[in-house]
């Protein structure tokens, strides 16, 4: 398998990928199996929940790391954010408003 492109997906896109290959060797179904539990979006849903925090300024990396957790409370949200610059009350407000839309979406296995 080729390196095409490099960049940080959620746990949810990961299963995706997974999905659609036809033989998994010993450790995708590991990885497969940990996805299975973990991930708590759908894979176009926590596309777009990433892309949507990109968009209010955080960094792809970070945006990964909150979809895959879906933070519901400020200070959750602030564990992920304490590399960052000091952020507005409001902003963190906003982000939470944001991630809110997709927790509704959340799989519950």
């Amino acid at each position: 398998m080729n390196t095409m492109e490099r960049r940080e997906i959620t746990v949810a896109e990961a299963r995706r990928i997974l999905e659609a290959l036809e033989e998994l060797d010993p450790l995708q179904r590991r990885v497969m199996d940990y996805t299975s539990k973990f991930s708590k979006l759908p894979a176009e849903e926590a596309s777009r929940l990433v892309e949507e925090l990109v968009e209010s300024g955080l960094e792809r990396s970070i945006a990964v790391q909150i979809a895959n957790c879906l933070p519901g409370s400020v200070e959750e949200l602030r564990t992920f954010l304490g590399r960052q610059r000091i952020i507005s009350k409001e902003t963190i407000e906003a982000l939470l408003g944001i991630i809110e839309k997709y927790r509704s979406k959340a799989t519950s296995e």
